[in-house]
């Protein structure tokens, strides 16, 4: 909406001024309408799989700043379905986390909004509709007061920092067992015989003892343990874990791996892990997302994603863990750094930083295409192979 010379940071007061302006009827507006009553059939509609536990079409996310309007998140769309593990990658800045937290409804309001697209949650709470289909809930719609119900017990999220996460004075044990009470109507005793179940269950030795401990009696392992548990303990259909191995030594991240597979095959839940660890999501995942500049570049199976990177991006990323594993002292990286949000480049959005760049790449944004079966690609010089 509001054009300036490109790489031009400087906004005179007259623009500023229409910005905020223009913000603030945006803000008001996205607003006004989380406060609109709405029956529940205005924020259902039916899932294209009733396999997928979540099925996001055409997502778009944007935060309205003093200086524009950043979006985020720009036309996203991907499934995720149940009983598989979907991994979501891309450097800082790309957009996995505020799609994560689009599909919570726990966007930074009112500065952050959805502002395009649906996000259907596969709920057990509804049926089919007279055509056969399973119905889900529109999360982009759903008046907050609903979104409360099922946040914290259909879907639930573990945060990549435990020690930020957990309340500092509050024992770990009865942490978890709030979420419990919340969600679940029964008595405090039931509720912590409950928590020392799922303690022992995602392997933290001595659960009476730890129980009665705050987070910073607890070592790092054990307190991204206690956030698996708080997020398991309501058994949820969908699981996200926002760079769940962070900042944990190779011991215990395989530890934690392991136990985020078994606790999938156990429930049956969808889990998508956002990570930059390349080597987490392959290990992990069934189905690998992309993303750059807010858009999916890429998607695919695991194991074809890694055999063939297609899109440059991809491609880039893989090399530059290649080079470190091989220890040769030439570490691969690709040049520039990820755009602007607010200034991006016409056409593909890596373009400048593409080695594969031709003179069309510019022209227009590239559509997701699938170029063999399965295996998505953002990119006009990549061929289609055999299907």
């Amino acid at each position: 909406m509001f054009k300036k010379e490109k790489n031009n940071d400087y906004l005179t007061i007259k623009e500023s001024r229409e910005i905020i302006k223009y913000n603030i009827r945006q803000m008001k507006y996205y607003e006004a309408q989380k406060r609109i009553k709405r029956s529940e059939s205005e924020y259902t509609a039916p899932m294209h799989d009733e396999n997928n536990v979540v099925e996001i079409d055409d997502l778009h996310t944007s935060f309205f700043t003093d200086r524009g309007t950043v979006k985020s998140v720009d036309g996203v769309s991907f499934s995720i379905p149940k009983n598989k593990i979907v991994g979501v990658v891309g450097e800082s800045g790309c957009g996995k986390s505020v799609t994560s937290l689009s599909i919570m409804q726990l966007v930074a309001a009112p500065q952050g909004q959805i502002t395009g697209g649906s996000i259907r949650f596969n709920s057990d709470k509804l049926g089919y509709n007279e055509e056969g289909k399973k119905l889900g809930f529109d999360v982009t719609k759903m008046p907050t007061e609903e979104m409360h119900k099922i946040r914290g017990q259909d879907i639930t999220m573990i945060f990549q920092e435990p020690m930020t996460s957990l309340n500092p004075v509050m024992r770990v044990g009865l942490q978890v067992r709030e979420t419990l009470l919340l969600h679940r109507k029964i008595s405090p005793q039931e509720a912590k015989a409950e928590v020392l179940r799922i303690f022992r269950k995602v392997g933290i030795s001595e659960p009476e003892r730890r129980y009665n401990c705050y987070p910073h009696e607890l070592s790092g392992g054990l307190r991204q343990r206690v956030m698996i548990a708080m997020a398991m303990i309501c058994r949820p259909k969908l699981v996200i874990a926002d760079e769940p191995t962070t900042a944990l030594d190779v011991t215990v991240e395989a530890q934690i791996l392991q136990l985020m597979r078994a606790l999938r095959d156990e429930t049956g839940s969808g889990i998508v892990i956002i990570s930059h660890n390349l080597g987490v999501i392959a290990q992990l995942c069934d189905y690998v997302y992309v993303m750059y500049a807010g858009r999916v570049v890429e998607q695919a199976d695991t194991f074809d994603l890694f055999a063939h990177p297609m899109h440059p991006y991809t491609a880039g990323l893989m090399a530059a863990v290649s080079s470190l594993a091989r220890g040769n002292g030439a570490l691969e990286i690709i040049p520039g750094a990820v755009p602007n949000l607010l200034h991006l480049p016409a056409g593909c959005s890596f373009s400048p930083r593409c080695s594969k760049c031709s003179t069309h790449c510019g022209d227009v944004v590239p559509e997701l295409r699938e170029v063999s079966s399965g295996h998505l690609v953002r990119c006009i010089n990549i061929p289609e192979v055999r299907l």
